[in-house]
């Protein structure tokens, strides 16, 4: 049973002082939360379901909150998302992926992330149906079209090294920046896109592009061989995962997480909640992302079982070790482009990670300690419709990084954009 002395516990591991037991009605405080959220994400239904049940709101409420949610879009991804959490003009986000996140991080942008959205962030380059193109080697030479500095970017690079064991730039392949929902259309000028989930799933349907190959390392029709996994991806250091591991992150700005920790705390309780209503019902979450996706059904279906937070696969919204390595991963693919300066280090990272693990240990212990340690070590596996095989890293959760010798630093591969140890 769950005990005051181990909430009080938990509480402290923040470094805040403030109490995360509920506040009477008498001392209920009214407070307007920025919320920025990207509704292409595969988490759309997530995201929906806690605006329209009002789901943060009512477990602010059970800290003495009178919360007032104002969602804001970030369709662009990353930057300006960065740029409004480094003015003020944002209290937290989701949806941000690793290398958003690496370069908020490199941006100095005074942030700490409380929780993890959604892992196997899917993505996929893309070529035109019935085109030359029906293997990765003949990507070299040719101009492929993506946002450049984003997962798409890294996606890309990661599959010409792996693959082809080369660089962008030694596979003489020229990249476009390009915004995916234009490369998905396949416009003339390019002969390859890099693109997001859910776009990947945007071009069969419309005609215009079929996939070559995902982040997986699972070929399309566009592939000579469709349906298969390409041999090396069983070499990189994201398998079984695919060549590499991506996550969208919960994060706040420092100011408002020292202010307000019980807030951060009834967001990850929100999102849980989501999570569970979504895998409970599949048409609902359909119906709620295609408010803005506007795909056919059975497409919008196989973009939400990408995501296994929208599976009830992965049922545990707290930062892992593979979620943490997976940003010092990604930022080893940035700094060997030249974007920062060098890789991130653990002890950048301790901090930002470690300041919510008292409020991330409390909702676990507040969920009956479920599910256990050893699961979350495990990692998490299942299969769906589309996806038969869903294989997500884990470790030990935030909170035991002082008692896990090498807490993260364990699970570390050289390669293939750095040596870091």
């Amino acid at each position: 049973m769950l005990t005051r002395r181990d909430m009080l516990a938990a509480t402290l591991a923040t470094g805040v002082t403030s109490a995360l037991s509920s506040t009477s009605l008498a001392q209920t405080k009214p407070v307007t939360v920025r919320i920025g959220f990207n509704p292409f994400a595969g988490t759309a239904a997530i995201n929906g379901i806690i605006r329209d049940r009002k789901l943060f709101e009512k477990h602010a409420a059970r800290y003495g909150y009178a919360a007032t949610a104002e969602w804001k879009q970030f369709v662009a991804g990353g930057p300006p998302a960065n740029a409004a959490m480094m003015s003020g003009n944002l209290d937290m986000d989701v949806d941000i992926a690793s290398a958003a996140m690496t370069a908020r991080i490199k941006q100095g942008v005074p942030f700490v992330i409380f929780g993890v959205q959604a892992s196997h962030i899917s993505n996929a380059v893309m070529v035109r149906p019935h085109g030359k193109i029906d293997d990765v080697a003949k990507l070299e030479g040719k101009t492929i079209g993506l946002p450049v500095g984003t997962s798409a970017h890294y996606t890309l690079a990661s599959i010409i090294q792996n693959v082809l064991g080369k660089t962008i730039e030694q596979a003489r392949i020229k990249v476009v920046n390009m915004p995916p929902n234009v490369g998905i259309q396949m416009p003339s000028g390019i002969d390859a896109a890099g693109v997001w989930v859910p776009y990947r799933f945007m071009g069969p349907d419309l005609g215009t592009a079929e996939l070559l190959v995902d982040s997986d390392g699972f070929t399309g029709n566009g592939y000579k061989t469709p349906n298969i996994r390409l041999p090396a991806t069983k070499k990189a250091w994201g398998w079984p995962e695919g060549f590499f591991t991506d996550r969208l992150y919960m994060s706040a700005r420092m100011a408002f997480a020292n202010e307000h920790p019980n807030l951060t705390r009834a967001f990850l309780e929100a999102d849980w909640e989501a999570q569970a209503i979504v895998s409970g019902n599949q048409p609902q979450a359909i119906e709620i992302a295609n408010r803005w996706w506007k795909l056919k059904p059975d497409v919008a279906e196989q973009a939400l079982q990408t995501y296994p937070e929208n599976d009830g696969i992965r049922n545990a919204p707290f930062v892992l070790e593979y979620d943490a390595l997976t940003l010092i991963k990604t930022s080893e693919f940035f700094h060997s482009l030249g974007t920062i300066d060098a890789p991130l280090s653990w002890q950048e990272l301790r901090p930002l990670l470690t300041h919510s693990a008292g409020v991330q240990k409390a909702v676990w212990l507040a969920h009956g300690s479920s599910p256990s340690l050893a699961d979350l070590q495990k990692g998490f596996h299942g299969s769906t419709k589309y996806w038969p095989d869903l294989n997500i890293k884990g470790g030990a959760p935030i909170w035991l990084w002082a008692e896990t010798p090498n807490w993260g630093k364990r699970f570390y591969t050289p390669g293939p954009f750095g040596d870091k140890a």
